[in-house]
């Protein structure tokens, strides 16, 4: 263990950020970790509204279903 943690110290490029920690808004793997992450929000999006149209379907059909039931 020691002698990794040697290593790594005499390499100090290896202990650097990476260009999405260290911020620079122009490089691909900034752009990409941000595609990355409106992809994630938009798929959670079309899921919730998935959930949020079957629960409203089925509010309308049990309504639709109360009101037939009742004479």
């Amino acid at each position: 263990m020691i002698a990794v943690v040697a290593a790594m110290g005499l390499a100090p490029r290896l202990l650097l950020a990476c260009a999405v920690c260290y911020g620079t808004p122009g490089a691909p793997q900034t752009r990409g970790m941000n595609f990355g992450i409106f992809t994630m929000l938009g798929v959670t999006g079309v899921v919730l509204g998935g959930f949020g149209g079957l629960f409203f379907s089925f509010a309308r059909r049990a309504r639709r279903h109360s009101t037939e039931l009742m004479p």
